[in-house]
């Protein structure tokens, strides 16, 4: 019985040990294509989050710097300046929407990963309402509101051009 056994073992011995050749390094190239493959995960996710950051930068820029343009009546046309702004700062404008003295902004970023092309934000910026001012809202002539009191709108300054 014992002398069965170690022939058997013999025998199992020399095929494992045909068998056995290479795995060692087919073990290892499955690991670095493993590994490879998750730091491309995580660089991917990486991009992705860095490119939102962006993104709600870029739309809340957009937001306020058009929004200040309409409240000071600098340009009839906030989103075109809007645009300017998200361009510059390396983002473009899926839509801008103009609703009394607010501005609302999508804002759209490219991603360096290839399936999320691109990552969008959005903003809203305008006056603050007056109730949360403090102060009384009245009617300007121009159908658009102001408030006064403690916090009302700063006189704009002209100078003249010599």
């Amino acid at each position: 019985m014992v002398s069965t056994v170690r022939a058997v073992l013999r025998r199992m011995r020399g095929w494992l040990d045909v068998r056995d050749e290479g795995n060692a390094a087919m073990a290892g190239v499955a690991l670095v294509c493993a590994a490879a493959l998750l730091l491309s995960l995580i660089a991917a996710g990486g991009n992705i989050v860095l490119r939102r950051g962006q993104a709600r930068t870029v739309a809340d820029l957009a937001a306020v710097g058009a929004a200040q343009a309409l409240w000071y009546g600098e340009t009839e046309t906030p989103c075109v300046l809007a645009g300017h702004i998200a361009s510059a700062n390396g983002g473009a404008i899926e839509t801008c929407m103009v609703d009394g003295d607010d501005v609302q902004v999508r804002a759209r970023v490219a991603t360096q990963v290839p399936f999320v092309r691109h990552v969008t934000a959005q903003a809203r910026a305008g006056p603050r309402p007056c109730a949360a001012a403090g102060g009384v809202q009245h009617a300007r002539a121009a159908g658009r509101s102001v408030c006064a009191g403690a916090f009302p709108r700063p006189a704009r300054v002209m100078q003249p051009v010599f």
